[in-house]
């Protein structure tokens, strides 16, 4: 494993009790069916697909979508996320399996799974190639990729985009009493200081999912769709409050048929 890649899964280890709570918080809401019939709408809801979740986390996805009747495999490479996604299986009494493993090399033969998925993880590759092309191979003809994530990165792309990120911390912290880090008092500096150490980010100003799509028409995928925000379902006030400038956006894609 290169250097930037160690340093990348210590960010999200660092990160994970977070994670973990929040996680925690959504599995006990609207969100997990809302997930599910999100999923369901775009691969179908017939029990048994194999799916592979890339960058699984404290496994919210492995978890949802093993209840849902997929056979779940979830991937991750961070030791504090593989830790919770273990432990957060076991409390949920799912059949899933966890491995420790890079998102950038899922170490699978070709065409293993109908659904590859991934949720808040590909602003953080460090080889969007890569990793893109290692999901595709390991789709099966005729599989589905579903991405998705927002433009977290943008925060630190411009003196403006911080300033929006900013306003509306602060809001969200008058407003609610806590942002979704836990900090109950609005701090700029240490805000600032947070987003300057997600500087493995890469994609500086790129516009995402316009960006992506291109990529993954490259990259030889069918059929890609996209909607720049799902959020209407899926958030809370305080969500679309404190990340409305960068709602969640969904990206689908498809391997073409075998022959095809």
């Amino acid at each position: 494993m290169n250097e930037e890649q160690q340093k990348i899964n210590a960010h999200w280890t660092k990160g994970s009790e977070n994670y973990d709570r929040i996680i925690h918080d959504e599995l006990k809401s609207f969100r997990m069916e809302g997930w599910q019939r999100l999923i369901a709408e775009q691969v179908g809801s017939r029990p048994g697909l194999d799916v592979l979740d890339c960058g699984c986390g404290p496994a919210f996805f492995t978890i949802i979508l093993s209840k849902a009747g997929y056979r779940v495999t979830g991937i991750d490479a961070a030791e504090g996320m593989l830790e919770k996604a273990r432990k957060n299986t076991a409390e949920y009494g799912v059949d899933a399996q966890i491995l420790e493993m890079d998102c950038h090399e899922p170490a699978f033969p070709d065409d293993s799974f109908d659904l590859v998925v991934s949720r808040n993880v590909t602003h953080a590759l460090r080889d969007h190639v890569r990793a893109y092309s290692e999901w595709l191979r390991v789709l099966r003809p005729g599989g589905t990729l579903l991405i998705f994530d927002a433009n977290w990165h943008l925060a630190m792309s411009s003196e403006a985009w911080f300033r929006e990120s900013m306003e509306r911390e602060k809001k969200c912290i008058e407003l609610y009493g806590s942002d979704f880090s836990g900090n109950t008092t609005f701090d700029e500096e240490r805000s600032r200081r947070a987003y300057e150490s997600e500087r493995h980010h890469r994609l500086g100003d790129l516009r995402r999912p316009d960006w992506d799509c291109g990529l993954l028409t490259a990259l030889g995928y069918r059929d890609i769709t996209y909607d720049r925000d799902i959020t209407g379902p899926l958030w809370d006030d305080k969500e679309k409050l404190i990340y409305g400038h960068t709602p969640m956006f969904m990206i689908r894609a498809r391997k073409g048929e075998a022959g095809a």
